[in-house]
């Protein structure tokens, strides 16, 4: 194949291309096809020629001797649709023309070339055969192996054995032979259900023995029971709680949020509660009346506290590091200490020292804050990580409590803590975080509530040491999750030894643990309203002086549980 000479192409093509094609025979491959000169070149001269049916790839720059002249101008076919007549002469006359282009073709002469040598191949190899005398060998190898039909065996249907009877259900006896007719079975098992009688009933005479030994009074044997299961102060006490239900005007909606923190009102008149929800929002709801709503804070309401001295004052305290204070009378809303740095958990006061509200935060600090001239006062880092509850003992107004995320509950005196390096007076180590923790009315008692599932109480006379073990532990369910506020145990003002908590058993239900005679504490009363409660009421607070319980769930709903009339 001759060297493929690759030139500029002149500006004449585009003039070219508009006239009438000139038809010549070039040589390509030392053969003659008919081609179409596309455009021409005059020093030296030369011409770019496409072969006709060919690829525009194939298209070359020749010069005169390899082109001629004067050939006869080939006229385009003009494709019609062929009769049935004339379409085997046609399909002849087409074949034809493809074979005389097929010579003429340079792509298409190498393929023939290629042909006749695979062709020469074949019958040089089956003369070879043929000469070994193979042939026959080789043809047997090809013929293809026939499939072996496998017939598939029907499986036999094995007749179903009847089913085992006894022999008394088949009439028989033990001896094969049948039963008289007069035969009957044994007889089918009734249970004895004693009826129940209507009316007043009498109670037997062990039964009134024991519920007199229940009370500790003699029975009728005359004998004392020198260790009563419940007191009398108890068995009131639990008299008095079973007297308190809700009602549908002691079921309201307060806040729209999840609630934190609940407060109640002091005053006797009439029951007034104040709740905190995690998105800042406060509401006050009067029982039997309605409910304002206020805005004081951009996060969790995590404390709140009536002034002990001053109850139309109520004081909040909020992850978004203030505490501020609302004026019921003058009705106003009033910062009493702010620090961006910082998240507050819960406050508390002392009755003594009114003018001193304790604040625990994110960072494990205490700080001690005069809400009269709204400054800080003291602040001590009393644990490494976040503190949940701070409280003061009431029967000592130097010492208060701390629980927090580091597992431990801290026994401090404020006129003993140093700032370099603070010691407590009791470090009571625990299990995981403890969600709460506080001294007792009359401080002869400390509980903590954690998350290990144990609520633990220690005697305060008893304590010695640097971790002293807890006279009591109840186990109860403390795992709330995510979605439920964290339990805490608070105490009730009117019965020292007596505390209320949240329950996650089913029905839904408030729980209330009492020490009986000074002895450990257990379950008193279990409070439950199947109308009015159907979820968990993570948070509750008794009322200072009345047998009133407020409680709250995770939707913003409180309940107040008092005697209706």
């Amino acid at each position: 194949m001759p060297l493929i000479k690759k030139r500029r192409r002149s500006r004449r093509r585009s003039a070219i291309k508009q006239e009438t094609p000139r038809q010549v025979m070039a040589e390509f491959d030392g053969k003659m096809n008919r081609a179409v000169i596309v455009d021409e070149e005059d020093d030296p001269k030369m011409y770019l020629v496409h072969f006709e049916g060919w690829n525009a790839r194939y298209d070359q720059w020749v010069d005169e001797s390899r082109v001629k002249f004067n050939v006869p101008v080939q006229p385009k076919k003009e494709y019609e649709t062929p009769n049935p007549i004339e379409k085997k002469s046609k399909l002849e006359t087409s074949k034809k023309e493809d074979e005389k282009a097929e010579t003429g073709s340079p792509q298409l002469s190498h393929q023939k070339s290629y042909e006749q040598q695979r062709l020469e191949n074949i019958r040089r190899n089956q003369e070879m055969l043929r000469l070994l005398n193979l042939e026959g060998l080789a043809a047997g190898l090809r013929k293809p192996k026939k499939a072996k039909i496998v017939k598939k065996l029907k499986k036999t249907e094995k007749p179903s054995k009847p089913s085992r009877r006894s022999l008394r259900v088949q009439g028989l006896g033990s001896d094969g032979k049948k039963l008289p007719d007069n035969f009957k079975g044994l007889a089918t098992y009734v249970p004895d259900i004693p009826k129940l009688e209507e009316g007043s009933l009498q109670v037997s005479a062990s039964n009134k023995d024991f519920l007199k030994e229940l009370i500790g009074q003699k029975g009728e044997d005359g004998g004392k029971n020198d260790s009563p299961q419940v007191d009398a102060p108890t068995l009131a006490y639990a008299h008095r709680l079973s007297e308190l239900c809700l009602a549908e005007k002691g079921v309201s909606k307060v806040t729209k949020e999840r609630i934190y923190s609940v407060a109640i009102h002091p005053s006797e008149s009439s029951i007034m509660c104040a709740a905190g929800d995690k998105r800042g929002n406060l509401g006050l709801w009067k029982i039997g009346g309605g409910v304002a709503g206020f805005h004081p804070h951009g996060n969790v309401i995590a404390g709140l506290l009536f002034d002990v001295r001053d109850s139309n004052r109520l004081y909040t305290s909020s992850y978004d590091g203030r505490i501020r204070m609302l004026d019921l009378k003058a009705q106003a809303l009033s910062d009493v200490y702010h620090d961006p740095d910082t998240s507050f958990y819960e406050i508390n006061q002392h009755k003594s020292t009114a003018s001193c509200i304790y604040a625990c935060d994110v960072f494990g600090v205490i700080s001690a804050i005069d809400p009269r001239a709204k400054s800080l006062g003291e602040s001590w880092q009393l644990h490494e990580n976040k503190v949940f509850t701070v409280r003061v003992n009431e029967a000592n107004p130097h010492q208060f409590v701390t629980a927090s995320l580091d597992r431990t509950v801290r026994v401090w005196d404020s006129r003993k803590i140093k700032k370099s390096n603070p010691k407590a007076l009791f470090e009571l180590i625990h299990g995981l975080c403890v969600t709460g923790a506080s001294f007792s009315p009359d401080g002869k008692h400390l509980q903590s509530c954690c998350n290990d599932d144990l609520i633990r109480v220690w005697e305060c006379s008893k304590m010695s040491g640097e971790d002293p073990d807890p006279s009591s532990q109840i186990r109860h369910n403390n795992r709330t999750g995510r979605w439920l506020t964290k339990f805490k145990c608070e105490w009730d003002p009117k019965q020292s030894n007596a505390f209320v908590v949240g329950s996650l058993d089913r029905p839904r239900c408030i729980q209330v643990f009492s020490a009986q005679n000074s002895a450990k504490f257990k379950l008193t009363m279990r409070l439950r309203d199947d109308d009015y409660l159907g979820s968990v009421q993570s948070v509750n607070v008794f009322h200072p002086t009345l047998d009133v319980i407020a409680s709250a769930n995770s939707s913003g709903r409180c309940h107040v549980w008092q005697k209706y009339n």
